[in-house]
């Protein structure tokens, strides 16, 4: 079994491979040879009164990998006035989120990853592969909300899928901003500029994405032009006017977690409309923000756009939508199937026996 650290997989896998293996993963979901389980987690008070643990867990299969991979995560979680998440373990700024990979040939532990560089490139790519798809072929201005790992990697992936010829950058704090629209303007070659409103950022561009920790909407929809495309991180970040703006044009990758509502005993639907179950006092309980149904909506999938049964764009006037949320445990799978390959090729990684995690008693 190969174990393999943030700096091995950042040092295989550019965000041109994220895409690629994405749109393999995907080409297998559409024909039946890959699945996934959405996004389960599960809350535990701590004791102290202003956070909650949080456990979160997906998977999924893809046959051109030839690998089934389960992202774990385990966090101390807070909601400060309830307007973003803050997390972390063991401490403030350390994190714990790992990848397993096994075989789906004989069932063979391949490989544990951490996850952090993997998971920033996955949902970037993920986030470019639908821009690919319902943007304007010309659409060449982004307005981007963040500026943080996620923001980073929607960059990089939307300058892959779409020559951009400007962006503008807005995030609440301003140094954090400028020195993102510094680094990416000299690590991509874009003319990337730092605004002073979110409003600045969106109004005019063909192309808005926000990648953020919000718990609210992060702009106004009467902000965006006709023709636009919209892509986020999670659902909250988006308003119901936006969404009725882009309705029968808005899209996800899949299935995010079980259906609001489902009638699953002890099941509830908190932070970013997630099925958790959670254990603690009902005073306990009310810290952990609740979504709304229309948080958690279900929207025709990238599969559907792409095996014909809906229509994307019709008209170039169309608000279109791509909410980047579902089929994480395919996408791990994927992602980390190609890391596993080019960590191989080029001999990266440390060999933790594989009969450590074999054993002779049926479970």
């Amino acid at each position: 079994m190969l174990v393999l650290s943030n700096a091995d997989v950042a040092s295989v896998l550019t965000m041109a491979e994220g895409i690629s293996a994405l749109r393999t993963a995907y080409s297998d979901l559409a024909i039946g040879d890959a699945t996934y389980i959405p996004r389960i987690d599960m809350y535990a008070p701590t004791g102290r009164g202003d956070d909650y643990y949080q456990w979160g867990s997906m998977a999924g299969a893809s046959r051109s990998f030839g690998v089934a991979a389960v992202r774990i995560k385990s966090d101390i979680v807070s909601w400060p006035q309830g307007r973003t998440q803050d997390k972390y373990c063991v401490q403030p700024g350390l994190y714990s989120g790992i990848i397993l990979l096994y075989s789906i040939v004989n069932g063979e532990p391949l490989a544990l990853i951490q996850d952090g560089v993997l998971q920033h490139v996955r949902v970037g790519a993920a986030a470019g592969i639908g821009v690919d798809a319902l943007a304007q072929p010309e659409a060449g201005s982004l307005g981007l909300i963040g500026s943080g790992g996620m923001a980073r990697t929607y960059l990089e992936a939307i300058a892959q899928v779409r020559r951009l010829q400007s962006v503008r950058v807005y995030s609440t704090t301003k140094a954090n901003r400028e020195r993102f629209a510094r680094g990416a303007a000299a690590d991509l070659g874009l003319e990337v500029q730092a605004v002073d409103s979110a409003e600045e950022a969106v109004r005019g561009a063909t192309i808005v994405a926000t990648a953020t920790d919000s718990m609210g909407s992060t702009f106004d929809a009467e902000w965006v032009s006709k023709g636009a495309h919209v892509t986020c991180v999670t659902r909250r970040e988006l308003s119901d006017e936006l969404i009725e703006m882009a309705r029968g044009r808005t899209f996800q990758l899949g299935v995010h977690t079980v259906p609001f509502g489902s009638d699953v005993p002890g099941m509830q639907w908190k932070a970013g409309g997630i099925a958790s179950y959670v254990a603690g006092t009902p005073d306990e309980q009310a810290r952990i923000p609740t979504s709304r149904r229309s948080q958690t909506g279900a929207f025709p999938t990238l599969t559907d756009l792409q095996t014909g049964k809906v229509q994307g764009r019709v008209d170039a006037s169309d608000i279109t939508m791509f909410i980047t949320t579902g089929t994480q445990g395919l996408q791990f799978a994927a992602v980390g199937g190609r890391v596993l390959q080019l960590a191989k090729q080029k001999g990266l990684g440390a060999a933790l026996p594989t009969e450590w995690l074999l054993q002779d008693i049926r479970d």
